[in-house]
Protein backbone atom coordinates (compact mmCIF):
# COMPACT_ATOMS: atom_id res chain seq x y z
CA UNK A 1 0.00 0.00 0.00
CA UNK A 2 1.31 3.75 -1.21
CA UNK A 3 2.19 6.21 1.88
CA UNK A 4 3.97 9.29 2.06
CA UNK A 5 7.07 9.87 3.36
CA UNK A 6 9.42 12.01 5.38
CA UNK A 7 12.79 12.00 5.57
CA UNK A 8 14.84 14.41 7.57
CA UNK A 9 17.87 15.54 6.22
CA UNK A 10 20.99 17.70 7.12
CA UNK A 11 19.66 19.79 4.01
CA UNK A 12 16.30 19.95 5.24
CA UNK A 13 12.93 17.53 4.92
CA UNK A 14 12.20 15.30 2.26
CA UNK A 15 8.93 13.87 0.97
CA UNK A 16 8.28 10.55 -1.52
CA UNK A 17 5.41 8.28 -1.96
CA UNK A 18 6.08 4.51 -1.26
CA UNK A 19 5.21 1.49 -1.20
CA UNK A 20 5.74 -1.47 1.48
CA UNK A 21 6.68 -5.09 -0.60
CA UNK A 22 8.61 -8.36 0.92
CA UNK A 23 11.91 -9.28 -0.98
CA UNK A 24 12.58 -13.51 -1.64
CA UNK A 25 13.52 -13.95 1.78
CA UNK A 26 9.99 -12.25 3.06
CA UNK A 27 11.37 -9.03 4.55
CA UNK A 28 9.61 -5.72 4.52
CA UNK A 29 11.26 -3.58 2.46
CA UNK A 30 10.26 0.07 0.69
CA UNK A 31 10.17 1.21 -2.54
CA UNK A 32 10.43 4.50 -3.32
CA UNK A 33 7.55 5.25 -6.29
CA UNK A 34 8.16 9.06 -6.93
CA UNK A 35 10.03 11.79 -5.35
CA UNK A 36 8.54 14.99 -4.52
CA UNK A 37 11.29 17.10 -3.37
CA UNK A 38 12.16 18.94 -0.50
CA UNK A 39 9.18 19.88 1.84
CA UNK A 40 9.91 23.53 2.00
CA UNK A 41 9.51 24.15 -1.27
CA UNK A 42 5.68 23.50 -0.83
CA UNK A 43 3.69 26.48 0.54
CA UNK A 44 0.88 25.35 3.04
CA UNK A 45 -1.90 26.02 0.41
CA UNK A 46 0.14 24.04 -2.14
CA UNK A 47 0.30 21.21 0.59
CA UNK A 48 -3.57 21.69 0.84
CA UNK A 49 -4.35 21.65 -2.88
CA UNK A 50 -2.25 18.25 -3.20
CA UNK A 51 -4.25 16.57 -0.49
CA UNK A 52 -7.62 17.60 -1.45
CA UNK A 53 -7.01 16.94 -5.00
CA UNK A 54 -5.36 13.06 -4.09
CA UNK A 55 -8.58 12.69 -1.46
CA UNK A 56 -11.05 13.76 -4.37
CA UNK A 57 -9.16 11.02 -6.98
CA UNK A 58 -9.47 8.46 -4.19
CA UNK A 59 -13.45 8.40 -4.53
CA UNK A 60 -13.07 10.64 -1.00
CA UNK A 61 -15.83 13.05 -0.62
CA UNK A 62 -13.70 16.42 0.32
CA UNK A 63 -16.96 18.16 2.22
CA UNK A 64 -17.25 14.88 4.23
CA UNK A 65 -13.74 14.99 5.42
CA UNK A 66 -13.87 18.71 6.17
CA UNK A 67 -16.63 17.80 8.52
CA UNK A 68 -15.23 15.45 10.48
CA UNK A 69 -11.69 16.87 10.53
CA UNK A 70 -12.99 20.79 12.15
CA UNK A 71 -15.45 20.60 14.00
CA UNK A 72 -17.02 23.89 15.80
CA UNK A 73 -17.15 23.63 19.68
CA UNK A 74 -18.51 27.63 20.50
CA UNK A 75 -19.11 31.18 19.23
CA UNK A 76 -18.26 34.16 21.05
CA UNK A 77 -18.56 38.13 20.80
CA UNK A 78 -15.18 39.62 20.83
CA UNK A 79 -15.89 42.85 19.44
CA UNK A 80 -18.07 44.56 22.28
CA UNK A 81 -14.94 43.45 24.55
CA UNK A 82 -12.32 44.49 22.60
CA UNK A 83 -13.78 47.77 21.79
CA UNK A 84 -14.82 48.72 25.37
CA UNK A 85 -11.81 47.78 26.64
CA UNK A 86 -9.43 50.17 24.50
CA UNK A 87 -11.89 53.10 25.42
CA UNK A 88 -12.11 52.01 28.99
CA UNK A 89 -7.70 52.33 28.58
CA UNK A 90 -8.35 55.55 26.94
CA UNK A 91 -9.77 57.40 29.71
CA UNK A 92 -7.31 55.68 32.12
CA UNK A 93 -10.28 53.50 34.18
CA UNK A 94 -7.65 50.44 34.44
CA UNK A 95 -5.37 52.16 37.20
CA UNK A 96 -8.67 54.06 39.13
CA UNK A 97 -10.32 50.66 39.27
CA UNK A 98 -6.58 49.24 40.38
CA UNK A 99 -6.69 51.59 43.11
CA UNK A 100 -10.12 50.73 44.34
CA UNK A 101 -8.92 47.28 44.67
CA UNK A 102 -6.45 47.83 46.72
CA UNK A 103 -7.67 50.39 48.60
CA UNK A 104 -10.54 47.61 49.52
CA UNK A 105 -8.33 44.57 49.75
CA UNK A 106 -10.73 43.64 47.38
CA UNK A 107 -10.33 39.83 45.80
CA UNK A 108 -11.60 40.44 42.58
CA UNK A 109 -10.80 43.20 39.98
CA UNK A 110 -14.35 45.77 39.62
CA UNK A 111 -12.51 46.88 36.02
CA UNK A 112 -13.37 43.30 34.63
CA UNK A 113 -17.32 43.68 36.43
CA UNK A 114 -17.16 46.96 34.97
CA UNK A 115 -16.22 46.12 31.20
CA UNK A 116 -18.95 43.66 31.23
CA UNK A 117 -21.55 45.55 32.37
CA UNK A 118 -20.74 48.28 30.15
CA UNK A 119 -20.78 45.53 27.00
CA UNK A 120 -23.84 44.33 27.98
CA UNK A 121 -25.40 48.38 28.32
CA UNK A 122 -23.78 48.83 24.59
CA UNK A 123 -25.07 45.05 23.13
CA UNK A 124 -28.44 44.24 24.69
CA UNK A 125 -28.97 45.69 28.20
CA UNK A 126 -29.72 43.13 30.60
CA UNK A 127 -30.70 42.71 34.51
CA UNK A 128 -27.39 42.23 36.47
CA UNK A 129 -28.72 38.82 37.07
CA UNK A 130 -28.91 38.22 33.12
CA UNK A 131 -25.31 39.80 32.85
CA UNK A 132 -23.90 36.95 35.14
CA UNK A 133 -26.14 34.37 33.30
CA UNK A 134 -24.41 35.00 30.01
CA UNK A 135 -21.03 36.63 30.39
CA UNK A 136 -19.97 34.05 28.30
CA UNK A 137 -21.86 34.94 25.74
CA UNK A 138 -18.30 37.20 25.35
CA UNK A 139 -14.47 36.14 25.18
CA UNK A 140 -11.60 38.11 26.77
CA UNK A 141 -13.88 38.79 29.79
CA UNK A 142 -12.78 37.24 33.33
CA UNK A 143 -14.96 34.96 34.62
CA UNK A 144 -17.10 36.96 37.39
CA UNK A 145 -19.54 35.78 40.30
CA UNK A 146 -22.59 37.65 40.93
CA UNK A 147 -21.74 38.83 44.02
CA UNK A 148 -18.85 40.68 42.69
CA UNK A 149 -20.93 42.65 40.22
CA UNK A 150 -23.18 43.57 43.31
CA UNK A 151 -20.51 44.73 45.13
CA UNK A 152 -19.09 46.89 42.09
CA UNK A 153 -22.39 48.99 42.03
CA UNK A 154 -21.71 49.63 45.52
CA UNK A 155 -18.12 50.68 45.03
CA UNK A 156 -19.27 53.04 41.56
CA UNK A 157 -21.84 54.33 43.90
CA UNK A 158 -18.65 55.22 46.49
CA UNK A 159 -16.93 56.64 43.81
CA UNK A 160 -18.91 58.54 41.88
CA UNK A 161 -17.70 61.85 41.99
CA UNK A 162 -14.74 60.60 41.71
CA UNK A 163 -15.54 59.45 38.40
CA UNK A 164 -17.41 62.04 37.20
CA UNK A 165 -14.50 64.57 37.35
CA UNK A 166 -12.31 62.00 35.93
CA UNK A 167 -14.07 61.73 32.61
CA UNK A 168 -14.67 65.62 33.18
CA UNK A 169 -10.95 65.91 32.92
CA UNK A 170 -9.77 63.35 30.31
CA UNK A 171 -12.42 64.62 27.62
CA UNK A 172 -11.03 67.92 27.63
CA UNK A 173 -7.51 66.61 27.29
CA UNK A 174 -8.90 63.90 24.38
CA UNK A 175 -10.71 66.29 22.49
CA UNK A 176 -8.19 69.83 23.02
CA UNK A 177 -11.19 72.31 24.53
CA UNK A 178 -12.00 74.40 27.27
CA UNK A 179 -15.49 74.29 27.94
CA UNK A 180 -17.56 77.44 27.28
CA UNK A 181 -21.63 76.61 26.47
CA UNK A 182 -22.67 74.06 29.18
CA UNK A 183 -26.63 72.68 28.67
CA UNK A 184 -28.08 71.56 31.62
CA UNK A 185 -31.32 69.63 32.13
CA UNK A 186 -33.38 66.73 33.84
CA UNK A 187 -35.78 64.17 33.10
CA UNK A 188 -37.00 60.60 35.13
CA UNK A 189 -36.15 57.54 35.25
CA UNK A 190 -38.62 54.99 36.85
CA UNK A 191 -38.78 52.03 38.93
CA UNK A 192 -41.24 48.85 38.03
CA UNK A 193 -42.96 49.35 41.99
CA UNK A 194 -45.61 51.35 43.11
CA UNK A 195 -43.83 51.36 46.90
CA UNK A 196 -42.75 54.66 48.44
CA UNK A 197 -40.07 54.62 51.21
CA UNK A 198 -39.14 57.63 53.13
CA UNK A 199 -35.92 59.83 53.07
CA UNK A 200 -35.04 57.51 49.73
CA UNK A 201 -34.29 58.42 46.34
CA UNK A 202 -37.41 56.41 44.86
CA UNK A 203 -40.48 58.40 45.40
CA UNK A 204 -43.73 59.26 43.12
CA UNK A 205 -43.30 62.57 41.23
CA UNK A 206 -44.52 64.37 37.95
CA UNK A 207 -43.44 61.41 35.42
CA UNK A 208 -41.93 63.00 32.17
CA UNK A 209 -42.40 59.33 30.41
CA UNK A 210 -45.75 59.66 31.29
CA UNK A 211 -45.47 56.66 33.93
CA UNK A 212 -48.31 57.72 36.38
CA UNK A 213 -48.40 55.77 39.39
CA UNK A 214 -44.87 54.60 39.75
CA UNK A 215 -42.03 55.26 42.23
CA UNK A 216 -38.94 57.41 40.29
CA UNK A 217 -35.75 59.46 40.36
CA UNK A 218 -35.05 62.59 39.13
CA UNK A 219 -31.51 62.78 36.71
CA UNK A 220 -29.91 66.28 36.62
CA UNK A 221 -27.16 65.76 33.76
CA UNK A 222 -25.22 68.56 32.46
CA UNK A 223 -22.84 68.21 29.04
CA UNK A 224 -21.43 70.50 27.08
CA UNK A 225 -21.93 71.43 22.73
CA UNK A 226 -20.42 68.18 21.83
CA UNK A 227 -22.51 66.30 24.04
CA UNK A 228 -19.89 65.37 26.45
CA UNK A 229 -20.73 64.87 29.89
CA UNK A 230 -19.56 67.21 32.53
CA UNK A 231 -21.43 65.85 35.28
CA UNK A 232 -24.90 64.62 36.63
CA UNK A 233 -26.55 64.42 39.82
CA UNK A 234 -29.65 61.98 41.49
CA UNK A 235 -32.71 63.31 43.23
CA UNK A 236 -35.32 61.92 44.96
CA UNK A 237 -38.35 61.18 42.23
CA UNK A 238 -40.61 64.19 44.26
CA UNK A 239 -38.03 67.13 43.89
CA UNK A 240 -39.18 70.08 41.51
CA UNK A 241 -36.50 70.20 39.32
CA UNK A 242 -36.08 74.02 39.39
CA UNK A 243 -34.92 73.87 42.94
CA UNK A 244 -31.79 71.24 40.97
CA UNK A 245 -30.18 73.76 39.39
CA UNK A 246 -28.72 76.54 41.67
CA UNK A 247 -26.26 73.08 42.59
CA UNK A 248 -25.66 72.66 39.11
CA UNK A 249 -24.13 75.45 38.85
CA UNK A 250 -22.51 75.82 41.99
CA UNK A 251 -20.88 73.31 40.92
CA UNK A 252 -19.86 74.50 38.08
CA UNK A 253 -17.76 76.64 40.22
CA UNK A 254 -16.65 75.33 43.36
CA UNK A 255 -15.71 71.48 41.59
CA UNK A 256 -14.92 72.25 38.72
CA UNK A 257 -13.72 75.49 38.21
CA UNK A 258 -15.20 76.36 34.81
CA UNK A 259 -14.96 80.27 34.19
CA UNK A 260 -16.57 82.27 31.68
CA UNK A 261 -19.40 79.95 30.59
CA UNK A 262 -23.11 80.30 29.10
CA UNK A 263 -25.46 77.85 30.84
CA UNK A 264 -28.50 76.96 28.53
CA UNK A 265 -31.31 75.58 30.01
CA UNK A 266 -35.34 75.13 29.52
CA UNK A 267 -37.73 77.24 30.09
CA UNK A 268 -39.36 74.51 32.90
CA UNK A 269 -35.64 75.48 34.66
CA UNK A 270 -35.44 79.07 35.21
CA UNK A 271 -37.74 80.12 37.60
CA UNK A 272 -36.84 83.86 39.37
CA UNK A 273 -35.03 82.93 42.44
CA UNK A 274 -32.40 80.56 39.41
CA UNK A 275 -32.02 83.80 37.47
CA UNK A 276 -31.40 85.80 40.40
CA UNK A 277 -28.47 83.44 40.99
CA UNK A 278 -26.89 84.71 37.81
CA UNK A 279 -26.90 88.83 39.68
CA UNK A 280 -24.90 87.60 42.15
CA UNK A 281 -21.32 88.98 42.49
CA UNK A 282 -19.90 85.88 42.49
CA UNK A 283 -21.35 84.25 38.98
CA UNK A 284 -22.38 88.07 37.55
CA UNK A 285 -18.41 88.64 36.22
CA UNK A 286 -18.30 85.23 34.27
CA UNK A 287 -21.61 83.22 33.89
CA UNK A 288 -24.02 83.76 31.70
CA UNK A 289 -27.52 82.08 30.26
CA UNK A 290 -29.66 81.34 27.49
CA UNK A 291 -33.25 80.69 28.44
CA UNK A 292 -36.32 79.61 27.08
CA UNK A 293 -38.88 82.60 27.50
CA UNK A 294 -43.19 81.75 27.85
CA UNK A 295 -44.28 84.23 25.73
CA UNK A 296 -48.19 83.83 26.64
CA UNK A 297 -47.31 85.41 30.35
CA UNK A 298 -45.01 88.35 29.36
CA UNK A 299 -46.83 92.01 30.19
CA UNK A 300 -49.22 92.77 26.98
CA UNK A 301 -46.71 95.57 26.01
CA UNK A 302 -43.83 93.30 25.36
CA UNK A 303 -46.19 90.55 24.09
CA UNK A 304 -47.53 92.51 21.63
CA UNK A 305 -44.23 93.79 20.11
CA UNK A 306 -42.80 90.18 19.82
CA UNK A 307 -45.53 88.87 17.95
CA UNK A 308 -45.64 91.62 14.96
CA UNK A 309 -43.96 90.33 12.29
CA UNK A 310 -43.27 93.84 11.61
CA UNK A 311 -40.60 94.48 13.84
CA UNK A 312 -38.80 91.47 12.53
CA UNK A 313 -36.01 91.42 10.51
CA UNK A 314 -34.51 88.59 7.94
CA UNK A 315 -31.05 87.52 8.06
CA UNK A 316 -28.51 84.48 6.40
CA UNK A 317 -26.69 82.48 8.97
CA UNK A 318 -23.91 80.33 9.23
CA UNK A 319 -24.40 77.55 11.50
CA UNK A 320 -21.12 75.34 12.65
CA UNK A 321 -21.20 72.91 9.93
CA UNK A 322 -20.78 75.59 7.64
CA UNK A 323 -24.70 75.01 6.45
CA UNK A 324 -26.47 78.93 5.85
CA UNK A 325 -29.86 79.28 6.85
CA UNK A 326 -32.51 81.73 7.33
CA UNK A 327 -33.45 83.75 10.52
CA UNK A 328 -36.48 86.04 11.32
CA UNK A 329 -36.08 87.15 14.32
CA UNK A 330 -36.49 90.47 16.88
CA UNK A 331 -34.73 91.56 20.15
CA UNK A 332 -36.60 93.45 23.35
CA UNK A 333 -34.91 94.56 26.02
CA UNK A 334 -36.68 93.80 29.30
CA UNK A 335 -36.02 93.60 33.29
CA UNK A 336 -31.85 93.97 32.19
CA UNK A 337 -31.91 90.76 29.87
CA UNK A 338 -32.62 90.86 26.34
CA UNK A 339 -35.57 88.97 24.94
CA UNK A 340 -34.76 87.65 21.09
CA UNK A 341 -38.08 86.50 19.29
CA UNK A 342 -37.76 83.74 16.60
CA UNK A 343 -40.31 83.20 13.87
CA UNK A 344 -40.98 80.16 11.21
CA UNK A 345 -43.27 79.55 8.63
CA UNK A 346 -42.73 75.64 9.50
CA UNK A 347 -43.22 75.88 13.09
CA UNK A 348 -46.40 77.94 12.79
CA UNK A 349 -47.68 75.03 10.16
CA UNK A 350 -46.75 72.54 13.26
CA UNK A 351 -48.39 74.91 16.19
CA UNK A 352 -51.67 74.83 13.61
CA UNK A 353 -51.24 70.94 13.32
CA UNK A 354 -50.84 70.29 16.87
CA UNK A 355 -54.32 72.45 17.45
CA UNK A 356 -56.51 71.01 14.71
CA UNK A 357 -55.95 67.62 16.31
CA UNK A 358 -56.59 68.85 19.67
CA UNK A 359 -59.79 70.42 18.30
CA UNK A 360 -60.47 66.84 16.48
CA UNK A 361 -60.60 65.12 20.19
CA UNK A 362 -62.50 67.51 21.39
CA UNK A 363 -65.03 67.47 19.05
CA UNK A 364 -65.33 63.72 20.13
CA UNK A 365 -65.01 63.41 24.01
CA UNK A 366 -67.36 67.01 24.09
CA UNK A 367 -70.59 65.38 25.05
CA UNK A 368 -68.87 63.03 27.23
CA UNK A 369 -67.96 65.08 30.68
CA UNK A 370 -66.26 62.56 32.37
CA UNK A 371 -63.45 62.85 30.16
CA UNK A 372 -63.46 66.35 29.70
CA UNK A 373 -63.39 67.08 33.33
CA UNK A 374 -59.85 68.85 34.00
CA UNK A 375 -58.94 68.65 30.29
CA UNK A 376 -61.15 71.54 28.98
CA UNK A 377 -58.97 74.10 28.73
CA UNK A 378 -56.43 71.94 26.65
CA UNK A 379 -58.67 71.30 24.22
CA UNK A 380 -60.25 74.69 23.86
CA UNK A 381 -63.62 73.64 25.45
CA UNK A 382 -65.42 76.07 27.91
CA UNK A 383 -68.39 74.77 29.85
CA UNK A 384 -71.99 76.72 29.50
CA UNK A 385 -73.16 75.32 32.24
CA UNK A 386 -74.52 71.72 33.63
CA UNK A 387 -71.62 70.05 32.20
CA UNK A 388 -72.44 71.00 28.87
CA UNK A 389 -69.27 71.72 26.86
CA UNK A 390 -68.67 73.49 23.56
CA UNK A 391 -65.60 74.84 21.28
CA UNK A 392 -64.04 78.31 23.19
CA UNK A 393 -63.64 80.26 19.59
CA UNK A 394 -62.21 83.47 21.40
CA UNK A 395 -59.59 81.30 23.18
CA UNK A 396 -58.52 79.87 19.46
CA UNK A 397 -58.23 83.43 17.63
CA UNK A 398 -55.77 84.17 20.59
CA UNK A 399 -53.84 81.08 20.38
CA UNK A 400 -53.39 81.20 16.78
CA UNK A 401 -51.64 84.94 17.18
CA UNK A 402 -48.61 83.18 19.05
CA UNK A 403 -48.30 80.32 15.70
CA UNK A 404 -44.37 80.56 14.74
CA UNK A 405 -43.31 82.46 17.45
CA UNK A 406 -40.81 81.62 20.04
CA UNK A 407 -39.09 83.92 22.83
CA UNK A 408 -35.40 83.30 24.28
CA UNK A 409 -33.86 85.66 27.20
CA UNK A 410 -29.99 86.15 27.18
CA UNK A 411 -28.11 88.67 29.95
CA UNK A 412 -25.04 88.74 27.71
CA UNK A 413 -25.54 91.97 25.78
CA UNK A 414 -22.84 91.64 23.39
CA UNK A 415 -24.02 88.01 22.21
CA UNK A 416 -25.26 88.33 18.33
CA UNK A 417 -29.14 87.53 18.58
CA UNK A 418 -28.09 84.96 15.55
CA UNK A 419 -25.34 82.97 17.76
CA UNK A 420 -27.58 83.41 20.72
CA UNK A 421 -30.93 81.44 18.90
CA UNK A 422 -28.23 78.70 17.45
CA UNK A 423 -26.97 78.09 20.86
CA UNK A 424 -30.43 77.56 22.13
CA UNK A 425 -31.33 75.39 19.77
CA UNK A 426 -28.50 73.21 20.51
CA UNK A 427 -30.54 72.46 23.71
CA UNK A 428 -31.73 69.67 21.64
CA UNK A 429 -28.54 68.01 22.95
CA UNK A 430 -29.00 67.28 25.74
CA UNK A 431 -32.72 65.78 24.37
CA UNK A 432 -30.48 63.34 22.72
CA UNK A 433 -28.64 61.89 25.26
CA UNK A 434 -31.25 61.48 27.96
CA UNK A 435 -32.86 59.27 24.72
CA UNK A 436 -29.27 57.61 24.62
CA UNK A 437 -30.05 57.07 28.05
CA UNK A 438 -33.29 55.56 27.72
CA UNK A 439 -34.02 53.59 24.73
CA UNK A 440 -30.41 52.36 23.53
CA UNK A 441 -28.73 51.77 27.25
CA UNK A 442 -31.87 51.47 28.43
CA UNK A 443 -30.90 52.85 32.55
CA UNK A 444 -34.70 52.40 33.09
CA UNK A 445 -36.98 50.48 34.22
CA UNK A 446 -34.58 49.94 37.34
CA UNK A 447 -34.89 46.79 39.45
CA UNK A 448 -32.85 48.28 42.34
CA UNK A 449 -34.22 49.38 46.18
CA UNK A 450 -31.33 50.85 47.85
CA UNK A 451 -29.86 54.32 46.99
CA UNK A 452 -26.73 52.98 46.85
CA UNK A 453 -27.62 50.70 44.26
CA UNK A 454 -29.33 53.12 42.34
CA UNK A 455 -26.76 55.60 42.48
CA UNK A 456 -24.28 52.81 40.98
CA UNK A 457 -26.51 51.81 38.43
CA UNK A 458 -26.28 55.27 36.96
CA UNK A 459 -22.37 55.41 37.79
CA UNK A 460 -22.44 52.48 35.56
CA UNK A 461 -25.26 53.79 32.56
CA UNK A 462 -22.72 56.93 32.80
CA UNK A 463 -19.97 55.66 32.05
CA UNK A 464 -21.94 53.89 28.94
CA UNK A 465 -22.88 57.29 28.08
CA UNK A 466 -19.54 58.51 27.85
CA UNK A 467 -17.63 56.04 26.33
CA UNK A 468 -20.41 55.14 23.09
CA UNK A 469 -20.43 59.18 22.54
CA UNK A 470 -16.43 59.18 22.34
CA UNK A 471 -16.55 56.41 19.99
CA UNK A 472 -19.11 58.33 18.26
CA UNK A 473 -17.59 61.54 17.80
CA UNK A 474 -14.11 59.88 16.86
CA UNK A 475 -15.98 57.92 14.56
CA UNK A 476 -17.62 61.31 13.02
CA UNK A 477 -14.12 63.04 12.84
CA UNK A 478 -12.71 60.09 10.91
CA UNK A 479 -15.55 60.57 8.57
CA UNK A 480 -17.38 56.58 9.48
CA UNK A 481 -20.84 56.25 9.98
CA UNK A 482 -21.25 56.93 13.77
CA UNK A 483 -25.19 56.25 14.59
CA UNK A 484 -25.82 54.32 17.90
CA UNK A 485 -27.73 51.40 15.66
CA UNK A 486 -24.13 51.43 13.64
CA UNK A 487 -22.07 50.82 16.16
CA UNK A 488 -23.70 48.23 17.53
CA UNK A 489 -24.25 46.57 14.40
CA UNK A 490 -20.15 46.50 13.90
CA UNK A 491 -19.26 45.31 17.12
CA UNK A 492 -22.00 42.65 17.17
CA UNK A 493 -20.58 41.01 14.07
CA UNK A 494 -17.75 40.65 15.02
CA UNK A 495 -17.53 37.17 16.29
CA UNK A 496 -15.02 34.08 16.86
CA UNK A 497 -15.53 30.40 17.24
CA UNK A 498 -13.75 28.10 18.87
CA UNK A 499 -13.33 25.37 16.20
CA UNK A 500 -11.30 21.84 16.97
CA UNK A 501 -8.87 20.14 14.63
CA UNK A 502 -7.51 17.01 15.81
CA UNK A 503 -6.90 16.94 19.02
CA UNK A 504 -5.89 20.43 18.58
CA UNK A 505 -7.91 23.97 19.07
CA UNK A 506 -7.98 26.90 17.67
CA UNK A 507 -10.44 30.26 17.33
CA UNK A 508 -11.51 30.89 14.17
CA UNK A 509 -12.40 34.87 13.55
CA UNK A 510 -15.46 35.57 11.22
CA UNK A 511 -14.46 37.67 7.82
CA UNK A 512 -14.14 41.44 8.09
CA UNK A 513 -15.49 44.01 5.97
CA UNK A 514 -14.58 47.44 5.42
CA UNK A 515 -16.80 49.16 8.78
CA UNK A 516 -14.87 46.45 11.20
CA UNK A 517 -11.51 47.24 9.41
CA UNK A 518 -11.96 50.81 9.49
CA UNK A 519 -13.35 50.93 12.87
CA UNK A 520 -10.04 49.33 14.59
CA UNK A 521 -8.01 51.31 12.39
CA UNK A 522 -9.61 54.51 14.08
CA UNK A 523 -9.25 53.41 17.35
CA UNK A 524 -5.67 51.92 16.61
CA UNK A 525 -6.45 48.23 17.45
CA UNK A 526 -4.37 45.43 16.04
CA UNK A 527 -6.66 42.97 13.89
CA UNK A 528 -6.95 39.10 15.02
CA UNK A 529 -5.59 36.93 12.92
CA UNK A 530 -7.89 34.88 11.37
CA UNK A 531 -6.46 31.72 13.19
CA UNK A 532 -5.04 31.90 16.63
CA UNK A 533 -4.11 29.07 18.77
CA UNK A 534 -6.42 28.87 22.13
CA UNK A 535 -3.63 29.21 23.82
CA UNK A 536 -2.26 32.65 22.88
CA UNK A 537 -5.85 34.26 21.95
CA UNK A 538 -6.01 35.96 25.63
CA UNK A 539 -2.49 37.27 24.24
CA UNK A 540 -3.96 39.16 21.70
CA UNK A 541 -7.31 40.77 23.24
Amino acid sequence: MAFLRKEKQKSGTYLSICENYRDDSGKVKQKILYRLGKLEQYTADALQRIASQLLLLSGGNLEEHLRRAVKELARYNYGFPLVVKRILHTYGFEKIFERIKNNHKLSFNPFDVLLLLICDRLNDPLSKLGSYKLQNDYIGIEELSLQHIYRTLDKLSDYNNLIQKHIYEKNKTLFNYEVDLVFYDVTTFYFDSEREEENTLRQMGFSKDGKIGQTQILFGLLIDKNKNPIGYRIYSGNKYEGHTFKEAIDRLKTEYSIKNIIVVADRGMMNKANIALFEKEELASDYDYIIGERLKVLPTEVKEYLIELKNYRQTNWQIQDGEEITLCYTTYNYNGKTLIGSYSKTRAAKDRHDRERLLEKAERIKSHPELVEKKAKRYYLKNVGDAVYEIDEEKIKRAERFDGFTVIATNRKELKPEEALERYKDLYKIEQSFRTFKSYIEARPMFHWTDKRIEGHMCMCYVSYCLLNYLSQVMKANRLESSENKISRILTKMQLSLIQQGTNQYYLRSSMDLETEELLKTLKIHPLNDITPKSLIYNNL
